[in-house]
């Protein structure tokens, strides 16, 4: 299936429908000389966070949920209307009065200080960032300019209005809590020249109403300064468990397609291990909810670790017994480990033949043709 159409299908997890209409953008689209950049729709931003783990699927009250897409898509869009207002700006300030820049592409950097944003918070005592972008702009002259952009919130300036959790595209002043800090990158001596001396002269001689991020925050600021290093621990940690699942889904999918091609399923053994899994699936409910709902680096390690056993147990009972009898007969850190690695290893294998069964023998894996109920 075509990746564009499955991002504006339901999540497995969503429990309700999300619109998937898409709102255009006044971000002129590099290398294209008359169209604009388009906004995700509600559903392809439920889908786009379900990816990046920022979704929890019990719902909790912390996380994300359908109910919130409206205002988060219209606070994503109001944000980058404002953060390309002031990136023309820049451009007419600091390289032509006249320009009309394109957005030529975009990288979210969420996990990456930017130096200015390092230096704000470790020297000036400033709160971090809670999300980084990185836009390369391109101009009439064929050249290009990397722009950094860091984002902060202010509680202190929030207001809970109709405005400011459902704001107007072009707004500029909805979100006061929302603050950007735009800047082209150093990636030269034009660069070091636009923000050294071009821009601080137009501003101190009053040719530009732009209003830069101040390097020090506010009083009220110095206050919030733990809870962006809580954020920010929560962006390393979602980051860290994405990368560990990214990494297991390659494996377990090199696998797979090793095994499509050497080995050959019977119908009957099929039926067993779609029983099998559906009743590992079942009786690890527990396990799957801690994985989901895990807050801290510590925390889930255990549970993948636990999920590993409760899994293993049922998929794999010779390395599952041998990993207890390690743990209850030995002290030794080196046969724990290599234990649990090879119990590891035999659920990832179960799971790529579960996989290598399922393509060979679809039907039987559908929840109306087999479920744990069916055994014996």
């Amino acid at each position: 299936m075509p990746k564009g159409v499955k991002t504006q299908m339901p999540n497995a997890y969503q429990k309700a429908e999300l619109s998937t209409e898409r709102v255009s953008s006044s971000i002129p689209k590099g290398g294209d000389t008359s169209s604009t950049w388009t906004y995700p729709s509600p559903q392809q931003f439920y889908n786009a966070l379900s990816r990046k783990g920022k979704l929890n699927p019990q719902q909790n009250d912390e996380e994300a949920s359908e109910e919130d897409m409206a205002t988060v898509v219209a606070l994503h869009n109001n944000m980058n209307e404002k953060t390309w207002a002031k990136v023309v700006e820049w451009e007419r300030q600091t390289f032509r009065e006249s320009a009309t820049p394109k957005l030529l592409k975009f990288m979210g950097r969420p996990h990456d200080l930017s130096p200015k944003a390092r230096f704000k918070h470790y020297v000036l005592g400033h709160p971090l960032p809670y999300d980084r972008h990185d836009w390369t702009v391109l101009r009439e002259d064929g050249s290009t300019v990397r722009y950094v952009i860091d984002y902060y919130y202010d509680e202190s300036r929030a207001r809970e209005t109709e405005d400011s959790s459902h704001p107007d595209l072009h707004d500029r002043d909805a979100t006061p809590s929302l603050l950007v800090d735009v800047r082209p990158a150093m990636d030269g001596p034009e660069q070091l020249y636009a923000r050294a001396i071009q821009m601080p002269y137009k501003i101190y001689t009053q040719k530009t109403n732009y209003q830069p991020l101040p390097l020090r925050g506010t009083p009220e600021m110095a206050q919030q300064v733990q809870e962006s290093i809580q954020v920010w621990k929560s962006i390393q940690q979602a980051r860290k468990q994405q990368q560990q699942q990214e990494h297991l889904e390659e494996e377990a999918e090199e696998v797979a397609e090793f095994m499509q091609e050497v080995m050959t399923i019977t119908d009957s053994q099929a039926k067993e291990i779609a029983i099998t899994f559906a009743k590992a699936i079942e009786d690890c409910q527990k396990e799957r909810r801690n994985i989901a709902n895990c807050s801290s680096e510590e925390e889930c390690s255990r549970a993948s670790v636990d999920l590993t056993m409760c899994m293993g147990e049922r998929l794999c009972p010779v390395q599952h017994k041998s990993l207890v009898k390690v743990l209850s007969d030995e002290d030794d850190d080196q046969k724990i480990e290599a234990a649990l690695e090879t119990l590891t290893e035999c659920v990832m294998l179960k799971t790529a033949e579960r996989r290598v069964a399922r393509e060979q023998h679809p039907s039987l894996f559908q929840s109306s043709q087999v479920s744990p109920t069916s055994v014996g």
